[in-house]
């Protein structure tokens, strides 16, 4: 009645408690302990939660030597991670500024301190293991009750033929290569702008323009350009895109309002010159480089297009009436020539009675001819 038998199993320590005042620390096994006036109360702890969170017996470690010689105790600096290991695994990573109470006989354990203030990179090692170990996420980071649930770590892929740019707490620090990266984001804003430096085509669809004579042309343009200076452009201009977009857009209507639609129509290739040469400076000057532009199309409001068909209508039919009297004159002109050559010469006359005869003989079934060929030369003369 007066003694208290407890049971500790392998997997719990228990911690004896006289009047609500530590007393001793209970080990594996079957312990028997005296309590004549029922003051000891027991709190048991599963080491294989390995931490001791309880914050009355964190305290309670800072006073008595025997709970200390079951507790690791580590503190992490406030420009510090730890990285726990169980085992030799990585367990864990221990956010900066905090203490760490870990119980011994939960197993082998270990705390690696890295200073993330000159070592905000993680070597690739470190890296591959923390995404080996499933140790990027907010529930493997060790952190104080209320304080904010955050990924450790920021993982960044900069593919081939790409450009990033490092940026911390809205410092640029440095420019990153392809390749794969990972930076402690604890105490700091991480922030990566990733810029494609291969040739990209730009679409600028359906700009409504007024031409000179102010017919309303619709036109598509298409651009190919190429990011030259990334951190020239992410200085200069938010999204180079939109730039991009706005100052061809700008270009286009500059040109197109200097021209009438006959002088856009007869030179194609004036409005791809025209916007390149207009918009080629202020893109150089934020780090972008516009290699080509072309016009896709130029669309006629409906009215317009009816005119303008009739009007090339009328053009071709004038240009092939021109072309007829040209013939005819020049068949004409043969004819009388022909006639002068053979007014003066008796016998290329003739010739040219016998060919209009064979012509005529080729039409008639039976001829029968009277008179010789004085005759024939008649009657061919009435046949024709």
């Amino acid at each position: 009645m007066f003694s208290k038998k407890i049971t500790v199993a392998d997997n719990q320590r228990v911690v004896v408690l006289n009047d609500q005042k530590f007393h001793k620390v209970l080990s594996a096994g079957t312990h028997k302990l005296w309590d004549p006036l029922g003051y000891l109360s027991f709190v048991t702890f599963d080491i294989n939660n390995m931490f001791l969170e309880s914050e009355n017996q964190q305290r309670q470690f800072h006073k008595h030597p025997e709970l200390a010689e079951h507790i690791q105790h580590w503190t992490i600096a406030s420009d510090e991670v730890g990285l726990l290991y169980f085992n030799e695994m990585l367990w864990g990573i221990i956010a900066p500024s905090e203490q760490v109470y870990l119980w011994k006989d939960a197993g082998n354990s270990r705390l690696e301190h890295v200073n993330i203030a000159q070592n905000i990179e993680l070597a690739n090692s470190l890296l591959q293991q923390v995404n080996k170990s499933d140790m990027n996420s907010a529930t493997h980071l060790v952190r104080s009750p209320g304080r904010a649930a955050v990924k450790p770590v920021a993982e960044v892929m900069v593919d081939k033929q790409h450009k990033g740019l490092l940026y911390i707490d809205n410092q640029f620090i440095k420019e990153l290569e392809p390749g794969p990266y990972g930076f402690w984001q604890l105490n700091q804003r991480v922030e990566v702008k990733i810029y494609d430096l291969r040739n990209q085509l730009l679409e600028i669809g359906g700009q409504e323009i007024l031409s000179k004579d102010r017919v309303s042309l619709r036109i598509n343009l298409s651009a190919n350009i190429r990011v030259t200076d990334a951190q020239l452009a992410a200085n200069k201009v938010d999204k180079v895109d939109d730039f991009v977009y706005k100052s061809l857009q700008l270009a286009l209507r500059e040109a197109v309002g200097t021209k009438t639609l006959d002088e856009l129509l007869v030179d194609k290739l004036y409005i791809n010159d025209t916007v390149k040469e207009l918009a080629q400076q202020s893109l150089a000057a934020v780090g972008v480089a516009l290699e080509s532009v072309g016009v896709k199309d130029i669309i006629l409001p409906g009215e317009m297009k009816a005119i303008l068909n009739q009007v090339v209508e009328a053009q071709k039919a004038a240009e092939a009436n021109v072309i007829k009297r040209r013939e005819e004159t020049a068949a004409t002109r043969s004819l009388h020539n022909t006639a002068k050559v053979m007014e003066n010469n008796p016998t290329l006359l003739r010739l040219k009675e016998l060919e209009a005869l064979e012509k005529v003989a080729e039409k008639v079934g039976n001829l029968n001819v009277y008179g010789g060929l004085e005759g024939l030369m008649n009657s061919a003369v009435k046949l024709a």
